[in-house]
């Protein structure tokens, strides 16, 4: 079955960033509602997308409105209220219910938290946490046929906010699709292409939802080379460095790993990079750490992250502090995550530091786990014509 990419949102301040800045005018609605004309849906397009070309999807409904038509995921209740079908391809439209409570004590934990103020760890924490979270891919087949998956977008209906905060579109989806208000709602929307001959009267439409793994943090250690030793547990006898062993706990297995520091280093990267000519510097310096764990598991599974963020790119003479904020440059680490030197065993994994303007003597680091709560939740269901 065909697999589509949802886009990320900003869930933490549970707002959307229109794509277009001028609206068309509304459709003429020749003897229809506004909401089934605002409700047309054009292959290849968003919930907010005004460039409508060719002709509408044919509009197949899936499941009702009625609270016995929602289907238990986990602690969410989920349903499809209609899959759009034409000659490019089909559209697949998910409603996920979220209960009132779930956002209420959401909100009012993070409610006096800056968002850009946020630590990458932080982010994550607002994003597992969130009721209206969860990603997720999707997977279609309609009448055995499977599709591929394009692109996914998403909107968010929060009780809670302020109606000048909330967008028509979303109104549209909560009055087209039936949906109380005395909950929240996550609106998703998935383009698939055909792969083969076009379904346009499917009878069976088999869906499966594929939550993408969650990073949660493990533990955090720093490293120091300022004092001339990054090994805050010393030397042995011997006079040879003591490697150090970290352990970690898988949070959903409980599982223990040991990570262990093999080694620690200033390094620099060679050269200038950015945009040729650019009057901007980037930062060069890192820290580079060698380690294994035991048991073994795959580094798609457990990473060693830097705790803190890149310099950013400043004006070439600046001071070292005198990063410009107006510059909205990300400074991206170039080095490998895993580069595997020559000679080292293909045990041995390597992690470097976010980069700076100077030496980095000192690094906090944090080992993070990348892990799969939900199981794939599969939807059948017997698709019935308009006539």
């Amino acid at each position: 079955m065909g697999n589509v990419q949802l886009e990320r949102e900003d869930i933490c301040v549970m707002r959307r960033q229109k794509g277009f800045s001028e609206k068309a005018e509304r459709p003429a609605m020749t003897g229809r509602t506004e909401v089934e004309c605002l409700m047309e849906v054009y292959f290849g397009t968003n919930f907010w997308d005004d460039r409508k070309t060719g002709a509408p999807l044919d509009k197949v409904p899936v499941h009702g409105a009625a609270e016995g038509d929602m289907l238990a995921w986990g602690n969410r209740k989920v349903r499809i209220p209609a899959v759009y079908v034409g000659q490019e391809g089909a559209v697949l439209d998910l409603c996920i219910c979220v209960s009132l409570p779930d956002i209420s004590e959401y909100m009012e934990k993070w409610k006096d938290r800056e968002y850009q103020n946020l630590s990458d760890e932080e982010l994550e924490q607002v994003e597992n946490e969130s009721p209206f979270g969860g990603h997720f891919d999707v997977l279609l087949s309609l009448d055995e046929a499977r599709l591929k998956g394009t692109f996914g977008c998403g909107t968010v209906w929060n009780p809670l906010l302020p109606d000048r905060d909330r967008d028509p579109e979303t109104e549209t989806l909560m009055e087209a699709y039936g949906c109380s208000r005395e909950y929240g709602w996550v609106f998703h929307r998935n383009c698939f292409e055909w792969d083969r001959t076009p379904v346009l009267k499917p009878g069976k439409l088999e869906c499966v939802l594929v939550p993408r793994k969650q990073s949660v943090t493990a533990a955090h250690f720093v490293t120091d080379l300022s004092d001339g030793t990054w090994d805050v547990s010393g030397k042995m006898g011997d006079g040879k460095k003591q490697e150090r062993k970290i352990q970690l706990v898988h949070p959903v297995s409980g599982d223990t790993y040991i990570l262990t520091i093999l080694s620690c280093e200033a390094g620099q990267r060679e050269g200038d990079w950015g945009d040729p000519g650019s009057d901007l510097e980037y930062p060069s310096h890192y820290q580079e750490i060698t380690y294994t764990v035991e048991p073994d598991i795959a580094p798609e599974e457990l990473t060693v992250q830097d705790c803190e963020r890149e310099d950013q790119p400043r004006r070439k003479g600046a001071g070292d502090n005198d990063a410009d904020p107006s510059i909205l440059v990300s400074s991206t680490v170039l080095v490998p995550m895993y580069a595997m030197e020559g000679g080292k065993s293909p045990n041995v994994r390597s992690a470097y530091s976010s980069l700076r303007f100077g030496p980095v003597d000192r690094a906090e680091w944090r080992a993070v786990f990348h892990i799969k709560k939900e199981k794939d939740f599969q939807i059948q269901a017997d698709l019935v014509h308009c006539p």
